[in-house]
């Protein structure tokens, strides 16, 4: 199967006077530098607005007590970032993120969220979808890894709790933002005037690079994050919509963090429904970084791939109807 030229989101996306943007590739690709710079900076500022209470009461009890100095201040700091209570803060400051992106793509390229894979029809049906395929998927790679020895079980959780909910809403808003800034954003960006090819590659190879800081990060963590960006951007196209490919990507982390208790590209997420620990190979739980950059996501992501270019999905499918002979 083909990606048609004429899919819904393609063709509007090249309709003439859709929204401005150079055509020059090197050019988009500096623009979605200094657009991610000024998200980073957003994102920042929301997670000091979350933290700073918390440091600053600390810094005032330290302060009374005379035991206050820089190298504990850094220490604590560096303990706060590891602490899975910052990572709802961090989850939710996203969203600071998005707000940066949707900005820039409304304001300054003058474009219609429609051009982003925000449509209107059936975005709730869209986004449920999403988060039963994403959740099968990573149920997908979590099974795999079990039988391959790379998990072991280790109990779970007696009651659910409220905080549940709490980091379930920050995946998802932490999942739309990446979303809206590599599929909704850049690959709408450079499909507006290049090759759709072009646009889904050079997205994904952004995408992986963006997780470079993440603990752990190896060259098969790239490898599996670039597979699942070309996934997601497959998805994007064949729905033509980004609200399943948020959901997608918000139910994934939350399963794998929060559902099955397993580091997210390298991250605590604390509280969990289950509780699974590493074992075995590096090969096969991606070690530090977690089960993105195993083996069972590599075949989970591959077999994805092909099914959303080769097999024929009509519950899916946006695709345009067939021109007559």
């Amino acid at each position: 199967m083909k990606i048609y030229r004429d899919y819904p989101l393609i063709r509007t996306v090249r309709e003439p006077e859709t929204f401005r943007t150079p055509k020059n590739l090197i050019l988009q690709l500096l623009i979605f530098a200094a657009v991610f710079f000024v998200l980073e900076i957003a994102e920042s500022i929301g997670m000091v607005i979350g933290v700073m209470p918390r440091l600053m009461g600390w810094a005032r009890e330290q302060a009374a007590a005379g035991t206050l100095d820089n190298a504990v201040m850094i220490e604590k700091i560096n303990s706060l970032l590891l602490d899975p209570g910052i990572t709802y803060i961090m989850l939710l400051a996203t969203g600071m993120g998005t707000l940066v992106v949707l900005f820039f793509c409304r304001v300054i390229e003058g474009r219609k969220f429609r051009t982003m894979g925000f449509f209107k029809e059936k975005a709730g049906l869209q986004y449920l979808a999403g988060l039963g395929i994403g959740f099968v998927m990573f149920s997908c790679v979590v099974g795999l890894a079990y039988a391959f020895g790379g998990l072991q079980f280790e109990g779970g959780l007696q009651k659910v709790t409220p905080m549940l909910f709490v980091i379930l809403l920050g995946y998802g808003i932490q999942g739309m933002s990446e979303e809206v800034m590599c599929r909704g954003y850049l690959m709408t960006t450079i499909m507006r005037h290049h090759n759709v090819w072009i646009a889904v590659g050079v997205n994904a190879l952004c995408f992986g690079i963006m997780h470079g800081a993440n603990d752990g990060f190896s060259l098969f963590a790239l490898l599996n994050l670039i597979l699942y960006a070309v996934m997601i951007s497959l998805y994007t196209l064949r729905t033509n919509s980004l609200w399943g490919s948020c959901a997608i990507h918000s139910i994934w982390n939350f399963a794998q963090g929060n559902f099955y208790g397993l580091p997210v590209s390298g991250i605590d997420s604390g509280e969990s429904v289950f509780r699974m620990s590493l074992t075995g190979s590096d090969w096969v739980n991606g070690g530090n970084f977690g089960l993105e950059a195993g083996l069972p996501t590599t075949i989970v992501m591959t077999v994805a791939i092909c099914i959303l270019l080769f097999v024929p999905l009509p519950f899916l499918d946006k695709r345009p109807e067939e021109p007559e002979a």
